[in-house]
């Protein structure tokens, strides 16, 4: 028995018992063993894999670039995780392609080097991603129509409400001049949720432009706008530096507002309010903090803490109309990153953010 045969001898049973199609290439990039599941994912049958040019996997238009990568990856094999960000594409026996994700892994062995593709076809993800994509477009433009459409009748009813109290103000009574009262307020709150979803709406319409950003520059004149707007107010920043990243700088800057502003918020009962800014490591990542001591949370909550409109505390203490986290999450995982927090009900609240080492953005134009 040879030493490749051998091989295939010793593989056989962990292959078949995987639960992804495997495919094992040599060196000259020849398929030398498949199991079932490969087989039946890309159309052959039994053994019609075996000594065939894996570049016959890949759709023809691809095939030179594949064979160029292969070569690079025999130069330095390492091993590459299943989904690394790579969008790659399948070729069957019949010539119909379909969307995968390819783990790699090279493996030593009496006959050489053999490198281990772990193959998954993805295709009901990538249809379920496109029609989410679609919806949540829909959504959008929906969302981005009625809130334009409402600003009118919304100015209307401010409008005339202020004129009849010019007019006719002096004339109420305390019960009418209440009822009036509240129309303004309600009109005025009204007219801040709109406005507050409108941008919403526009930041999931907006496409990115990403550029290199100095988030050291970026904090630090958010911060500035807030101190200025606070006067007298006790508060103690703590800034770590935070280096530089890509991304879009406006966005970012929306992002940064809406946590910094809400650390001042939350802390207004405080003597002395403290809010910090700087790197951490968290749950193995790498992300940037932004800390206070202010009231916190409760964390049996926190699933609505980045919905539209939810609020963790009454509108008589906080100011607000629960959209700006909502805002900062759809900024982040536009990024291709995400944003999450920890809290104590009385102890402040941190909120982390995270963004990929390479970005890979999602434009859900």
């Amino acid at each position: 028995m040879s030493s490749l045969k051998a091989t295939e001898s010793t593989f056989r049973g962990l292959l078949e018992a995987a639960p992804d199609a495997i495919v094992v290439v040599e060196r000259g990039g020849r398929i030398v063993l498949v199991n079932a599941h490969a087989e039946g994912m890309f159309g052959y049958g039994p053994g019609e894999l075996n000594g065939i040019p894996v570049d016959l996997l890949v759709p023809a238009a691809r095939r030179d670039i594949h064979s160029r990568q292969r070569e690079r990856f025999q130069e330095d094999p390492h091993r590459r995780p299943m989904g690394s960000g790579l969008e790659l594409t399948g070729r069957r026996k019949d010539g119909s392609e379909f969307p995968v994700e390819i783990s790699l892994s090279p493996v030593e062995t009496e006959a050489g080097q053999l490198i281990t593709a772990a193959v998954r076809d993805v295709t009901t993800r990538v249809l379920t991603e496109k029609t989410l994509k679609a919806v949540n477009q829909d959504l959008e433009a929906f969302t981005y129509s009625v809130s334009h459409d409402l600003r009118a009748p919304i100015r209307q009813i401010d409008g005339f409400a202020r004129l009849l109290e010019e007019q006719a103000g002096a004339g109420l009574d305390d019960k009418a001049r209440h009822y009036l009262d509240r129309i303004i307020e309600g009109a005025t709150h009204m007219g801040a949720l709109v406005d507050d979803l409108l941008n919403l709406a526009r930041i999931g319409q907006q496409s990115l432009r990403p550029v290199q950003v100095s988030l050291d520059a970026l904090v630090g004149e958010v911060v500035d706008e807030l101190r200025a707007e606070q006067g007298e107010r006790d508060i103690a920043w703590s800034i770590d530096p935070l280096g530089a990243v890509v991304c879009d700088p406006g966005l970012m800057t929306i992002a940064f507002t809406n946590l910094l502003s809400n650390a001042v918020k939350y802390t207004r009962p405080r003597d002395r309010a403290e809010v910090e800014v700087g790197k951490r490591q968290r749950n193995g990542v790498e992300t940037i903090m932004i800390r206070d001591n202010g009231v916190g949370f409760d964390m049996k909550y926190a699933d609505k803490l980045f919905g539209v409109f939810q609020r963790l505390h009454r509108a008589e203490e906080f100011e607000g109309q629960g959209v700006g986290l909502a805002t900062v999450q759809r900024i982040m995982r536009k990024h291709g990153g995400d944003v999450w927090a920890e809290a104590r009900p009385g102890e402040g609240a941190a909120f982390y953010l995270s963004l990929p080492p390479s970005p890979s953005y999602q434009d859900d134009r």
